[in-house]
């Protein structure tokens, strides 16, 4: 295998790795979140926040199609 292929190879794998560690801290910070709130509070202050980062998760999903069409 050439080496800029390999080097490619390389550098999709740290990408993908560091992708998924981000998503992973960002899921635990999410988790630990709607467990506080879901004691402390109510379970329905709980799903509402999760609610909400869905919500923007989604415009912004939509704002960038838009973007690239």
């Amino acid at each position: 295998m050439p080496t800029t292929i390999r080097r490619l190879h390389l550098a999709a794998g740290v990408a993908f790795g560091l992708l998924a560690a981000v998503q992973s801290f960002g899921n635990l910070a999410a988790s630990a979140i709607a467990g506080l709130l879901w004691t402390a509070v109510s379970p329905g202050v709980a799903f509402g926040y999760l609610v909400v980062w869905m919500v923007l998760a989604l415009v912004g999903l939509l704002a960038a199609r838009r973007s690239r069409a």
